[in-house]
């Protein structure tokens, strides 16, 4: 007994560290309400748990039609209302955590339910002994319901990520009475599917639970601090005279502080077969439909006790189950119980609260870094003891393998011996002293040659890899042979041609091989056929068409080879090719115009090209932009060969005969000088023509319209007799249908009988009507 003590005692001491606040649900696990959390306890937390649901008025009872009273008792022929009903649930238990994967806990339920049971029998039903007046007997009722035994195991998942998976398992043994049976029936398994029997508080047998819960933790990704509950499973009564069915439920909770939070949870049974005990004599197969929606507040104190508020309400449809039997006890003593005339399990409302208390029973250490949680100042971070479990910094911070100072402060160089020895004197830089100091550079001119301060400490051993020997000249970079000292360098810029002190000393024998003959620009790399001097640009408006100059010197074959030729350009020191004569130096162009800017394609804007397009076949070059050969350059036209449409003309002094389509003399001398027209003028010797026929409204118009037919044919065969090609021109008649003045008159109908000559474009193929006259 003492050591139990002992350990809440410490339990108790453990809870002000416990952390984040886990709301505790009814079976004594992490979840609210009803619905599991995937969530576990954690390793030794204690858990003790008094929740319930108060619940009153007289909603759960109901008369029905004939049936004009909630109860009926039959062996003593007592009807009664169901009035101020008031209706208790209490659980009570404990759980624990173990090994931060499986909680498993106990839990026993307390019932009581109370109301007025007084008759609703009339006087003249007591007078003649039909109904029995005396008050319902058994109307204060409580006792224990039927304890639960429950297990909960958590999926390894690493705590830092945001999902979480759990199976859970509860299993209730008989401990209630069946003669101490209340009114209000608070499962649907305690419900007999045949005969209605209903033991309101719990079953001789046993009700055997299984699911899983899964949980997202937004608060774990720094979203907000919610988390997300969803279950579903199955509750399986061990006497198939009771039902079994699966359940589900959601719930959210809202941490809004540290030491308060939100809930809300949606729960429902779904029953999956009917009650039949009324099929036989009222054809009723009935089910419940058990839907509630619970909310609540939690107030989370800070020595592991939780206050929780809340209600339930009940969201299923009007469904009850009718004539099932209840108020099992002593005092009514039939087996047959007292009948309810309608009744189901869920109130309408119901509140909700109760308290928790949780606390370890061993020291926590969340971070897992060998520091209790009372003791670590860093409790979330992994540290090292003797940095009071804070994380430690990086004991050779610059990596020259020297320990920072604080490593030999805190007496840890034996346990960073692996990784850094001595005491670092310039911990902000990389050294190679054993102070962990930089040396000074040992060769600050580059030339392989030690400056002398090296061989002066002894440590040319050290630099061997980096310089040997002593640096006469320690500003300048010189050659080993010359004690550090520069030499005079015969070909400074690398071209193969000698510096003028070469040939002024008179020393050219002395460097064969490394260069020859006299370099122009010592300082610059150049070909020798420029003396030893770079090139000028030779493409200076970086259009790829070589500079005159390149031309004139006959270098065109080097610096159009050299583009694929890395030797040629290596010998010959060019860095940039380019082909061709560029007649347009100043002028970025393509060198398909001679390095000169192409000029404009098309410069009306018509979409026909101009004429050099054609000449420089550079068709696909502007596809897109015009096509086709503009024979009016200068102003845009729109009859297909860039030229304005050409209006319809008439063939003056193109007369017939009345009633006739014969060409005469006269007429022919006409269509002689037209067809010339359309051979040979540039405007017009490419177009497609359509000769049109009119005539006036005198006569049928059947007649005027193959009269009109003939003479447009005659004119079309006398034109191709004159030479215009037959795929130019067409003909067509017609009639009297398309004046262009006046019918009423002399005049006007003269005008109407005409020979007209129009242009095909690619919009009109000349065969349509084109007058503007309205006035027939």
């Amino acid at each position: 007994m003492k050591r139990v003590a002992m350990g809440l005692a410490l339990a108790m001491a453990a809870s002000a560290f416990a952390g984040h606040a886990n709301t505790i649900n009814k079976t004594g696990f992490v979840g609210v309400n009803k619905t599991q959390s995937a969530q576990s306890l954690g390793h030794s937390k204690l858990v003790f748990t008094a929740l319930g649901d108060y619940t009153f008025g007289n909603d759960m009872f109901k008369p029905d039609g004939d049936f004009a009273y909630p109860l009926e008792y039959a062996p003593s022929k007592q009807k009664a209302e169901v009035a101020n009903f008031n209706g208790i649930s209490a659980y009570v238990g404990l759980a624990i955590g173990l090994l931060d994967y499986f909680d498993i806990g106990v839990t026993l339920p307390v019932f009581y339910d109370q109301f007025n049971g007084n008759t609703v029998c009339s006087d003249v039903e007591v007078n003649s002994g039909a109904c029995n007046g005396a008050p319902l007997n058994a109307t204060k009722k409580g006792y224990i319901g039927n304890v639960t035994a429950s297990l909960k195991a958590r999926a390894p998942i690493p705590a830092d990520v945001p999902i979480d998976f759990a199976a859970f398992f509860r299993y209730s043994f008989k401990t209630s009475k069946n003669t101490k049976q209340g009114l209000w029936i608070r499962e649907p398994e305690y419900i007999a599917k045949e005969t209605g029997f209903a033991l309101a508080y719990g079953t001789a047998k046993s009700v055997m639970t299984v699911g899983a819960a899964l949980t997202f933790d937004l608060s774990k990704i720094d979203v907000m601090p919610l988390l997300v509950h969803v279950n579903g499973g199955y509750r399986m009564s061990m006497d198939k005279a009771y039902l079994s069915f699966p359940f589900a439920s959601a719930a959210l909770e809202f941490y809004v502080l540290d030491f308060l939070s939100f809930f809300g949870e949606f729960y429902m049974d779904i029953q999956t077969e009917d009650f039949v005990w009324n099929v036989a004599k009222y054809n009723l197969a009935e089910k419940l439909d058990m839907k509630q929606v619970t909310g609540g507040a939690v107030f989370h104190l800070p020595i592991g006790l939780d206050i929780q508020l809340g209600a339930s309400v009940y969201v299923g449809n009007d469904n009850y189950v009718h004539f099932a039997k209840v108020l099992q006890n002593e005092e009514n003593i039939s087996a047959m119980g007292v009948t309810a005339t309608k009744t189901r399990v869920n109130p309408q409302l119901a509140l909700f609260g109760g308290l928790t208390w949780s606390g370890f029973l061993a020291p926590q250490d969340r971070d897992g870094d060998g520091v209790a949680d009372s003791d670590d100042r860093c409790p979330d971070d992994y540290g090292h003891r003797l940095n009071g479990g804070c994380p430690m910094g990086n004991p050779d911070s610059d990596e020259d393998g020297i320990c920072d100072a604080w490593v030999s402060e805190k007496g840890m160089l034996d346990e960073f011996r692996n990784v850094c020895e001595g005491i670092d004197q310039c911990p902000t830089e990389k050294g190679n002293n054993s102070n962990g100091c930089p040396s000074d550079d040992p060769d600050p001119d580059k030339d392989g040659v030690c400056d002398s301060w090296v061989s002066q400490k002894g440590q040319l051993d050290q630099f061997k890899e980096i310089c040997e020997g002593i640096d006469q000249c320690p500003a300048e970079a010189g050659t080993l042979v010359n004690n550090g000292c520069p030499e005079d360098n015969p070909d400074p810029d690398g071209d193969g041609l000698c510096s003028p002190w070469v040939t002024d000393k008179n020393k050219l024998d002395q460097y064969t091989g490394v260069c020859k003959g006299y370099d122009m620009c010592p300082g610059e790399a150049g070909a020798a056929g420029n003396k030893g001097c770079p090139w000028d640009d030779p493409d200076s408006d970086g259009d790829g068409v070589c500079d005159e100059w390149v031309v004139q010197k006959k270098l065109g074959y080097y610096f159009e080879k050299a583009a694929e030729d890395e030797a040629l350009a290596k010998e010959w020191f060019i860095s940039k090719s380019c082909k061709g004569l560029d007649k347009c130096p100043l002028e970025h162009g393509v060198p398909s115009y001679d390095g000169c800017p192409l000029p404009d394609p098309d410069l009306d804007k018509d979409g026909v090209c101009d004429a050099w397009v054609t000449e420089k076949n550079m068709f696909n070059l502007y596809e897109g932009v015009c096509a086709g050969l503009d024979r009016c350059p200068a102003e845009a036209g729109d009859d297909g060969f860039g030229c304005p449409k050409k209006k319809a003309e008439k063939l003056e002094g193109l007369t017939f005969k009345s009633g006739k389509a014969t060409i005469s003399s006269n007429a022919k001398r006409i269509l002689k000088d037209v067809a010339k027209k359309l051979k040979e003028d540039e405007a017009y010797k490419d177009l497609k023509i359509v000769i049109q026929g009119h005539t006036d409204n005198r006569g049928k118009a059947k007649k005027n319209l193959k009269l009109s037919q003939n003479r447009a044919k005659a004119v079309m065969k006398q034109l191709t007799k004159f030479g215009v090609a037959k795929n130019r021109i067409k003909s067509i008649g017609l009639g009297s249908t398309c004046p262009v003045d006046d019918n009423s008159t002399a005049e006007g109908r003269e005008n109407n009988r005409r020979i007209e000559m129009h242009f095909v474009t690619p919009e009109n193929d000349g065969m349509k009507c084109e007058s503007n006259y309205v006035g027939d």
